[in-house]
């Protein structure tokens, strides 16, 4: 579009091709940890590493999206409402690797060797709310403390406490931090389009295209639609909530699934395997250079492994 100012930093092909590549091959490690059907403490730990890669990689975007918005000098705004709207739908794809990161938690945890999680809503319930019920227990002092040194003692706590909790899970810490960020400039560009950044002088409207439907950018439905997911994703913690209920349904539905319709599931983990046999060669390969960790010495029996396996796990917190 002619009136519509070209920003290839954005929304040009490479752009944007680099990203959905980072993003998809970001599936790659896991398909290749999941070969054997469990996740190792050090695959975790590879997969959290590279999550908060690519989230700095999203904060680093969204914080640019903001000066150029404001206008860095006296040159005024430099990015459009339509780019940054772009900016934000990049912004969802970005958080993918919080999520990775979250499946694999849930399927380590319900393999582990040492008191395996059930697949029930109260078991994970507990489990996830354990860091948090830490975080608010409060403790008490003595009654000989004078009201300045307990106002102390529990504000130090307060700090601590939450360094405990934020640091328990970075990724999930650092993906509700993008999230809430991703939703205030959200919020900031749909409350009205218009004051967004740098004006957009077009006689024809400019589109969006979502689900493959092209949709007027001053669309009324889109805004509201818009406005509403992003005020849902505004507070911090809170944010999590929907895709945690919405992954762990899944993995409680799949479990239910299996015990009582082993004549259908049976089949399909059939396919599966006879899938995996036909590709072990390359993925055990890669899982190999991955996790050199993972790969067994001749001399090591089985029962060594198993053993040092348990050890392992058993030294493992709850994140």
């Amino acid at each position: 579009m002619a009136c519509l100012p070209a920003n290839p930093d954005i929304s040009g092909i490479g752009v944007r091709t680099a990203i959905y590549a980072q993003n998809l091959l970001c599936f790659l490690p896991v398909v290749a940890y999941l070969w054997d059907k469990k996740i190792s403490p050090d695959e975790l730990a590879g997969v959290r590493d590279q999550s908060v890669g690519m989230l700095a990689v999203a904060f680093s975007i969204l914080i640019t999206t903001v000066i150029l918005a404001k206008g860095p000098g006296s040159e005024g705004p430099t990015i459009s409402s339509y780019h940054a709207a772009i900016v934000l739908d990049l912004s969802w794809m970005n958080n993918t690797s919080t999520w990775i990161w979250f499946i694999l938690f849930v399927h380590h945890k319900s393999k582990i060797e040492y008191k395996p999680a059930d697949a029930t809503w109260s078991t994970w319930r507990d489990l996830l709310w354990s860091p948090i019920a830490g975080f608010l227990r409060e403790e008490g002092g003595t009654g000989e403390q004078t009201s300045i040194r307990r106002s102390f003692l529990r504000l130090w706590g307060f700090v601590r406490r939450l360094f405990v909790l934020v640091t328990t899970a970075p990724v999930l810490t650092l993906g509700s931090i993008h999230l809430s960020f991703m939703a205030a400039i959200g919020i900031w560009l749909w409350l009205n389009p218009a004051k967004f950044g740098k004006p957009i002088l077009c006689d024809t409207e400019p589109t969006l295209a979502v689900v493959g439907a092209s949709i007027n950018f001053s669309s009324t439905p889109l805004r509201i639609f818009s406005l509403t997911m992003y005020f849902l994703l505004l507070i911090p913690g809170f944010n999590l909530l929907p895709p945690f209920l919405f992954f762990l349904a899944l993995h409680v539905w799949y479990n239910w699934s299996r015990n009582r319709h082993e004549w259908f599931w049976n089949p399909c983990v059939h396919v599966v395997e006879r899938i995996k046999k036909t590709l072990s060669g390359p993925f055990e390969g890669i899982s190999r250079a991955l996790s050199p960790n993972k790969a067994r010495k001749p001399s090591e029996s089985v029962e060594e492994v198993r053993a040092q396996v348990i050890t392992t796990n058993a030294t493992q917190r709850s994140f």
